[in-house]
């Protein structure tokens, strides 16, 4: 389940007889779903819908209060095995259903970090090493028999996205031998007694990552870690006037702690950057130019021009 093509699906489109895919992600309609299919067709990214389209494979949106349908359409298909990625937790009445059963790619190594957010939480705790599981579903979370493990670096600095890229990459490395050993009947193996659960990596109800941040407390290595993982400032904090918010604020490198007593987090202006100043110290955000973002800010100015030249109606 991915809401665009990735690596990992190409892979298997091309060596397997792939019959259908989903997403948990519902694409947008009207004219913001026109609008989001014209930006992937000027990046020349289809979206995994139109790409299914593109190959004659069925698709499909998954949502939990639309279960049996989508076991509906999943036993129609008959298909001997389903493979997710980044999905959520799915019902013995789906994942029972493929022959073979279902397996599942996770960007951790079992059973630590187990959960919905396994790449933040090893940001947040700072670890070097990662790696990718594939399990097998079962009805618990994350805790299937492992079919195979690969430990590799975690690269340090990198955005969600990039990671998301990296042990895609890794994963679809590791798929032919998993593929191999589903055929063959392999049933995985348990963790042992002796390894502990470890982390779980529960999804956070903050709507931003800036507002997860314990900015008083954290070291600011921790902080930039965590902002470097969000990748762009989000507009709706402390981006100032319409010309602020027609860029994306790309999260840059630590600079120099403030003088100034600062509590939780203040923006700065800096030359062209802007500047995240917090007691640990300040972390540069760098413009980038990305069209949507400029015509949200271009449409806000206008809804501004307009507000300030129709007076106030009169009682």
């Amino acid at each position: 389940m991915t809401p665009e093509p990735s690596t990992l699906l190409r892979m298997v489109a091309n060596q397997h007889q792939l019959i259908g895919v989903a997403c948990d992600d519902a694409p947008a309609g009207g004219v913001m779903g026109i609008a989001r299919e014209g930006w992937h067709c000027l990046c020349r990214a289809p979206s995994l819908q139109s790409w299914a389209r593109l190959h004659r494979v069925s698709y499909r949106c998954y949502a939990q209060d639309q279960v049996d349908d989508f076991a509906a359409w999943l036993t129609q298909l008959a298909p001997d095995l389903l493979i997710t990625c980044k999905a959520p937790l799915l019902p013995e009445s789906v994942f029972s259903i493929p022959r073979l059963g279902a397996i599942n790619i996770h960007y951790a190594l079992l059973p630590n970090y187990r959960g919905g957010a396994p790449l933040l939480w090893q940001v947040v705790n700072g670890e070097q090493q990662g790696g990718v599981t594939v399990h097998y579903i079962d009805a618990g979370i994350d805790t299937g028999a492992i079919i195979r493990q690969r430990k590799v670096p975690l690269p340090q600095g990198s955005s969600e996205r990039q990671l998301d890229e990296y042990f895609g990459n890794i994963a679809a490395d590791m798929m032919p031998e998993v593929l191999d050993a589903v055929a063959a009947g392999y049933a995985g193996k348990h963790a042992g007694r002796e390894q502990p659960d470890g982390v779980f990596a529960r999804n956070i109800q903050q709507e931003s990552l800036v507002d997860f941040i314990e900015w008083d407390d954290w070291p600011i290595e921790k902080v930039w870690r965590v902002l470097r993982f969000m990748e762009y400032w989000p507009t709706s904090h402390g981006l100032e006037g319409w010309w602020q918010r027609s860029v994306r604020w790309k999260v840059g490198e630590i600079r120099a702690a403030s003088e100034a007593e600062v509590r939780a987090w203040y923006l700065q202006r800096h030359g062209r950057h802007l500047l995240v100043q917090s007691r640990q110290g300040n972390i540069e955000l760098l413009p980038e130019r990305h069209m949507p973002t400029l015509l949200r800010g271009v449409a806000e100015a206008g809804r501004l021009l307009v507000s300030r030249c129709i007076p106030p109606a009169t009682p």
